[in-house]
């Protein structure tokens, strides 16, 4: 029984047993049909030789899109806030709580009450005014870690989109390596991630 390929469809036809076979089929012994299709080399991708027999290469090299090395970048960046704030409501209480201290903080730490969110916090042996200092403080660094994302992500993608138009694949790939690892960087030790 003879077999053959079609280049067009990939796949294998035997002689008697398909009554349609695509114009473009050309026969193939048994050896390359395992070889080639029933237990091809790990690593290795189908394609073609000029007499459309099919042949084992390796597999091209992927080259990623400017569009996709900013998406990464963005969902690093996106990644990096989140594992400081958490959710986006945790985010909100975050800033309730600074409010509440830089004004319990404005007013030299005095008051008819301790704000809450304060309070909530002195806990553990920390005086009201610790708690203050330490919400603030987290606080300050937290922003800072969102401008130095903000910054570097914006930055980096007009670099990468730059570069990608210039052709530098290799170069853009390793600024978006960089830029990930300087946004992981940037919120280390802050928030959810302490």
């Amino acid at each position: 029984m003879k077999r053959f390929y079609s280049k067009e469809s990939g796949c294998t036809y035997l002689e008697g047993i398909h009554s349609y076979m695509p114009a473009d089929v050309v026969m193939i012994s048994e050896e390359r049909y395992l070889a080639v299709i029933a237990n091809p080399d790990s690593g290795k991708v189908r394609s073609h030789d000029a007499d459309g027999l099919p042949i084992l290469i390796d597999p091209p090299i992927y080259v990623p899109s400017a569009d996709e090395l900013c998406a990464r970048i963005d969902t690093a960046a996106d990644d990096a806030r989140a594992r400081v704030a958490g959710d986006p409501l945790r985010a909100v209480e975050y800033d309730r709580a600074r409010i509440e201290a830089q004004a319990f903080a404005d007013a030299g730490y005095q008051g008819d009450a301790v704000p809450r969110t304060v309070a909530a916090w002195a806990i553990n042996g920390r005086t009201a005014q610790q708690a203050a200092d330490s919400i603030l403080a987290e606080a300050a660094a937290y922003t800072e870690a969102l401008y130095v994302i903000r910054e570097t992500r914006l930055a980096a993608k007009e670099q990468v989109r730059t570069l990608m138009a210039a052709d530098e694949v290799e170069q853009a790939q390793q600024l978006a390596e960089q830029t990930i690892a300087a946004i992981e960087a940037a919120v280390a030790g802050i928030g959810n991630n302490a």
